[in-house]
């Protein structure tokens, strides 16, 4: 039997802590994106859903199922993006 999952192209905060289980906080998510010192296990950066600073930071879904796997993380196989 062939199951698929389905996730959406770009993932919020709450998308991405509950469909994916992402196991880290939001302070320390910033952290893995943005400083130097994590250079070699940098995430994905966050793209903002409009111009304002505080707009909704939102991960394309792709790059972020190449980080788990790269990482060691669970990935769902058979994705297809909604």
């Amino acid at each position: 039997m062939n199951h698929q999952v389905r996730l959406p192209l770009y993932l919020s905060w709450k998308a991405l802590k509950q469909l994916l289980g992402w196991p880290i906080s939001r302070v320390h998510t910033w952290r893995l994106m943005y400083d130097p010192q994590y250079a070699e296990r940098r995430f994905p950066p966050c793209h903002k859903l409009g111009p304002h600073r505080s707009s909704r930071p939102v991960w394309y879904t792709p790059d972020v199922l190449e980080y788990f796997k790269r990482h060691g993380l669970t990935v769902p196989e058979n994705v297809v993006f909604s």
